[in-house]
C-alpha cells in the first residue's frame, strides 16, 4: 500500500497503539478521533481513503479492523473487514495481519500492554497502584475524565498524535517523563482518594450487580474507570448510568467486573438488544432520557437473571 490514508480510530491507549502501528508503516497523514454512535448514526463521513479501527464497520471504508463481537454478528463476512472477536484488542488485529516482521521497532512490552488494557485483564493492584503502561492508558483514557478540570499544555488530541510517533521513538520511560505525560499524572493521582469517595457515595448494590449513578453529582471527580471493581470485589458486573452529550441522552455503560471473573452475561448482545453493541464483557448503549429509568430496570432484571 504506498497510499496513505486516514485513520478514524477511539480516542483511547487501542486507538493510540493503532495509530502508532499505523504511522510506523507509513500509512497514515492524518487522524480523526470519533465516537462509535456517531459511526453508528452515520454522523461520520467515511471514503475510501479511510481505515478504521475499533468502531463499527462503515460501507466504504478502504478498510476497517475491529475485534467486537456484537459487530461480527451485525456485518458479517467482508473482505475490507478485518476482525477477530477472540483478539484481546484491536490494535492486536492490526499487529497480526500485517505481522511481526513489519514492526521491527515496537515494544513488544507495548503490545502486551494494549491487550491488557483493551481488554481490562488488570489485577486488583494494577487497578489500585498503576505504573508504566497501565498508567499512561489511564490517563490517556477520555473516560478517565482528566480534561474536565483544567487546561493542559497542549489538547488531547496533541498528546495522542505526539504519542503516536513518541511510543515508536523512544523508551516507556522516557514517554512517562514528558512535561505533557507528567502534568496529567499529577492531577491524576490528586483526583484519586475523591474519585474513590464518590463511587462510595454513588453506587447501589443489586444482588451480584454494582450500579454506579453519576447523573445528579454536579462535579465528577477524575478516575480509572475499572476502579469500582477494587472497591467493591465481590460483586462481578457494573452498570455506570451517566448523561450523554449536553444531557440530551442517557449512557449505560455495563462492564464484568476485572476482579469477580464469574458473570455469565454477554455484555455486547445484551447492549444490542437496546441499540448499543460492545464485547462479550463490556459495551455501552444510549436511551432516551424518558425511557432511561424503565431501561435501567430491565438491564437490571436480565443482568441479575443471566449471572
Amino acid at each position: 500500500m504506498a497510499d496513505k490514508y486516514r485513520l478514524v480510530t477511539r480516542s483511547d491507549f487501542d486507538g493510540l497503539v493503532c495509530g502508532a502501528l499505523l504511522n510506523s508503516l507509513n500509512m497514515i497523514d492524518d487522524v480523526k478521533f470519533v465516537h462509535p454512535k456517531d459511526m453508528q448514526d452515520g454522523k461520520v463521513e467515511i471514503t475510501s481513503r479511510d481505515i478504521t479501527t475499533n468502531l463499527p464497520y462503515v460501507e466504504g471504508v478502504h478498510i476497517a479492523f475491529d475485534h467486537h463481537t456484537s459487530e461480527l454478528e451485525r456485518v458479517g463476512t467482508s473482505k475490507n473487514y478485518i476482525t477477530d472477536p477472540d483478539a484481546a484488542s484491536c490494535a492486536g488485529v492490526v499487529y497480526e495481519y500485517f505481522g511481526e516482521d513489519k514492526f521491527p521497532s515496537i515494544d513488544e512490552d507495548m503490545m502486551f500492554a494494549v491487550d491488557k488494557v483493551d481488554s481490562g485483564n488488570f489485577s486488583q493492584f494494577d487497578v489500585l497502584h498503576p505504573d508504566g503502561w497501565v498508567l499512561l492508558s489511564f490517563i490517556m483514557d477520555a473516560r478517565t475524565g482528566l480534561g474536565r478540570f483544567r487546561e493542559f499544555g497542549i489538547s488531547n488530541y496533541d498528546l495522542m498524535m505526539m504519542l503516536m510517533k513518541k511510543c515508536v521513538e523512544i523508551p516507556l520511560s522516557e514517554i512517562l517523563e514528558l512535561p505533557d505525560v507528567t502534568e496529567r499524572i499529577k492531577l491524576f493521582f490528586e483526583h484519586e482518594e475523591k474519585f474513590k469517595e464518590q463511587i462510595q457515595k454513588c453506587t447501589k448494590v443489586h444482588d451480584n450487580l454494582i450500579i454506579l449513578d453519576l447523573r445528579n453529582e454536579e462535579t465528577i471527580w477524575a478516575g480509572n474507570r475499572f476502579m469500582i471493581y477494587a472497591l467493591f470485589p465481590d460483586q462481578n458486573i457494573s452498570i455506570h448510568a451517566m448523561w450523554g452529550r449536553d444531557k440530551q441522552i442517557t449512557v449505560f455503560a455495563i462492564g464484568k467486573s476485572i476482579v469477580n471473573l464469574s458473570s455469565n452475561v454477554n455484555v455486547g448482545e445484551l447492549c444490542l438488544k437496546y441499540g448499543g453493541g460492545g464485547h462479550e464483557a463490556a459495551g455501552t448503549c444510549q436511551v432516551d432520557n424518558d425511557k432511561s429509568e424503565q431501561v435501567l430496570k430491565e438491564l437490571i432484571q436480565q443482568i441479575n437473571a443471566d449471572s
